[in-house]
């Protein structure tokens, strides 16, 4: 019996079986976004050597890889390995991106800005002296002292030279020692940048042995006093080294000119038979503190002090103060006078009454005086009023 067109006909429907199984296929990722998910948000600042983790992440249909390439628009500034590790190099701007490995036209960035490492580290920009006084006389001393400016607090510490060290020496502490007259420059050397340094010029004068006896009466200018020389409140110059200056500022390199001229009262028509010639006028150091009434109209209210040039050396100081007024006006005695010179207390809240409507020390007080320069102020006292001064040099 002849039977091959059956075993054809098995044959053909197993082929056929075979070919429909083959024709399955795997669907194709497609990637519709690229997000960069660290550093958060579109830009990040590191500093220089400083590292960070970069994250993207890979959005489409059919579960698209991860995988992304990473690259920086400017590795001298920022790198970025195959991880997404991003280290900074140098100061500046680059742009970090992922671009998929699907699909190379998506892609994401993050602009990375890189800072240079700030220092805590100590710097000197500059050192600046300052001497008081800036004139001794041969012998006298004069006080340095340095001013350090940076960042990061650097030290105030500076080693101390003199320029001329036969003029004049300095210490460790900047105390410096005048030998011979002459000028010497005090220099200030920062420890911590011995580049950085400051100095201040010191003149040193002749001792002068012949020094004479100085008496100011504090008057107007039209009711001098026989034997004394008459200050009327003029403000200080830095010529003639002498007049008034703001208290504040007085004891220090950089006195403050303080017209005082409105403050001189003159006794007229008051007439004391006890009183000194020199007693009678006076000028208010303290106007306004306290007053009663306005008796400080036509002056200043701020407290003065007083610079005269003389010759350095040591004195025996008299100082006169009240008020004539105070004899007929009991509201004029409520000052607490208090007269320091040359940072020597003379006398403290002496108060005055009608009847002794003056006071001054009985007893000389000794002063030095260096610098070219006397300085009488009022500093803790109320309302002092000065009369006279008296210095009569010590040899």
């Amino acid at each position: 019996m002849f039977r091959r067109p059956v075993s054809i006909a098995l044959a053909l429907t197993a082929s056929i079986a075979i070919v429909s199984c083959g024709d399955t296929k795997t669907p194709t990722a497609t990637v519709t976004n690229v997000a960069i998910t660290a550093p958060a948000g579109s830009a990040a600042t590191l500093t220089v050597g400083a590292t960070t983790k970069a994250i993207a992440s890979v959005v489409g249909t059919n579960t698209p890889a991860q995988t992304v390439n990473w690259s920086s628009s400017v590795p001298a500034v920022a790198t970025v390995d195959a991880t997404g590790l991003i280290k900074a190099v140098t100061p500046g701007t680059t742009v970090v991106k992922a671009t998929s490995t699907v699909d190379t036209s998506k892609s994401a960035q993050v602009t990375i800005t890189v800072n240079a490492v700030t220092s805590t580290t100590p710097t000197v920009t500059a050192v600046a002296v300052t001497l008081a006084p800036t004139t001794v006389a041969v012998g006298g001393t004069s006080q340095a002292t340095a001013s350090v400016t940076g960042t990061n607090s650097p030290a105030q510490t500076v080693t101390w030279t003199s320029s001329n060290t036969a003029v004049a020496t300095v210490s460790a502490a900047g105390v410096v020692t005048s030998l011979i007259p002459g000028t010497a420059d005090i220099i200030g050397t920062s420890t911590v940048d011995n580049t950085k340094k400051g100095q201040a010029t010191l003149t040193v004068t002749a001792v002068v042995t012949n020094r004479p006896t100085v008496k100011i009466n504090f008057a107007p200018a039209t009711s001098p006093v026989v034997g004394y020389d008459t200050n009327s409140g003029a403000a200080y110059t830095a010529a003639s080294m002498t007049g008034w200056i703001t208290e504040a500022s007085a004891g220090t390199a950089t006195p403050v000119p303080l017209d005082m001229t409105g403050n001189v009262r003159p006794s007229t028509p008051i007439v004391l038979a006890t009183a000194e010639p020199a007693q009678l006028t006076q000028i208010n150091m303290q106007c306004g503190t306290p007053t009663t009434g306005n008796p400080c109209a036509s002056g200043t209210t701020v407290s003065g002090a007083f610079e005269y040039k003389m010759a350095d050396g040591k004195y025996n100081v008299t100082v006169s103060v009240g008020d004539a007024s105070a004899s007929t006006n009991a509201g004029n005695t409520n000052s607490s006078h208090t007269i320091n010179v040359e940072g020597t207390n003379i006398f403290s809240n002496k108060t005055v009454t009608s009847a002794a409507p003056f006071f001054k020390n009985a007893t000389p007080v000794a002063v030095t005086v260096t610098g070219g320069v006397m300085t009488i102020d009022a500093k803790g006292g109320m309302n002092t009023k000065i009369n006279y001064i008296e210095l009569v040099p010590v040899n």
